[in-house]
């Protein structure tokens, strides 16, 4: 979760207000403070390409007949660099507490328009409205390709490498790993994100860009619960949803290697009866995999068997909830939700939006066994 006063966590369960604070950037020069934002959603998903993106809406009225319409590359909304940093407070009573929400890079102007007024026959601008389409960094990330394909210039670290492939400050949020010898960085569209999740993959996670702006990994396996949704008069959950689904429960796993020669080697992990077996009413259902880390059959046949068993140990679901705007919850996070009947119903957040309206939507899967 982001970091915020147990004042602030208190607060949230009760009836507070919002007001987001945007200022804008051009480089390292803030080019406009407290943007007057009239509607916004912000939204972030772990399974997107990019983590975190958004729109704003910007009415501006300002004293000097001056427009916020961008005409020009370097326009303080223009989409050509500049960026907006983007926190939320909250209020309650006497009490306020803000918190960084992101720093995120203009990419496109959908909608722009100014309002003028003809005084003494002179026609004057009084204000614009312009909205903004936004994403965090990994954008420029994805943006700037190599120009051949090429590899690390060392395999020592892969955070080094993270730092090195990005430009950007990393937190390092796990132990650090060597870089496979085998990683050769492809000269494609999206190569150089591609290459940096893949680093991400080898220490055991997903990178993402943190709300401060710099880059860091969300760790496959889940912490301890960090959130918990009540029902109640005092309660902050307003909805949740029940689901079941069959979908990424494999009953076969087929590996596709190559070892230190290039030579194929295949691997086949099956399960052929009970309940979910290939030979039963379910019948087969076929997960492919492959990696540049196993180069021997003894490691192929480990790693489809070590696949198959995660996919029949449990089911994992998704599960829509609707709650009170928390601005300190982060996809990874672990929620505790309650429910009527039964014991309350666990989940790691997968994605989870907000904007003008009270109200706050997230998915989280959730693990049944199986």
């Amino acid at each position: 979760m982001r970091p915020g006063s147990e004042q602030l966590k208190q607060a949230l369960k009760s009836d507070v207000t919002h007001r987001l604070v945007v200022d804008s950037f051009y480089g390292a020069t803030r080019t406009a403070m407290n943007l007057p934002v009239t509607q916004w959603e912000l939204k972030w998903d772990v399974e997107a390409e990019i983590k975190s993106y958004g729109q704003l809406t910007i009415a501006y009225s300002g004293d000097m007949a001056d427009s916020y319409t961008p005409q020009e590359f370097t326009d303080l909304l223009a989409p050509f660099g500049q960026e907006l940093n983007i926190l939320l407070e909250v209020s309650a009573g006497e009490f306020s507490e803000t918190i960084q929400l992101g720093h995120y890079r203009i990419m496109s102007v959908p909608d722009a328009r100014d309002e003028h007024m003809n005084v003494t026959g002179r026609t004057l601008t009084v204000g614009s409205r312009v909205t903004v389409n936004v994403q965090d960094r990994l954008v420029g990330v994805r943006r700037r390709g190599f120009r051949f394909e090429e590899s690390p210039p060392s395999t020592a670290s892969c955070w080094d490498e993270l730092a090195r492939l990005t430009g950007m400050q990393v937190i390092r949020s796990v132990p650090d790993q060597p870089i496979p010898a085998s990683v050769v960085y492809a000269a494609e569209q999206g190569g150089r994100l591609a290459a940096v999740q893949a680093l991400a993959n080898v220490l055991g996670g997903v990178a993402y860009v943190t709300a401060d702006g710099a880059l860091s990994v969300l760790p496959d396996e889940p912490g301890d619960v960090a959130l918990e949704l009540t029902l109640g008069d005092d309660g902050t959950l307003l909805d949740v949803a029940h689901a079941m689904d069959s979908e990424g429960v494999y009953n076969t796993v087929v590996g596709n290697f190559t070892d230190e020669n290039n030579n194929p080697i295949t691997a086949v992990a099956t399960l052929a009866d009970g309940d979910l077996g290939t030979s039963g009413p379910f019948g087969e259902y076929t997960r492919y995999y492959s990696s540049p880390l196993v180069k021997t059959q003894a490691q192929a046949n480990a790693a489809v068997q070590a696949i198959l068993d995660r996919s029949l140990a449990t089911q994992t679901y998704r599960v829509p909830v609707q709650c009170l705007v928390n601005p300190l919850v982060e996809f990874g996070d672990m929620v505790s939700v309650e429910r009527p009947v039964g014991d309350p119903m666990v989940g790691r957040v997968v994605n989870y939006k907000f904007g003008s309206s009270r109200m706050m939507t997230l998915e989280m899967d959730v693990t049944r066994a199986i």
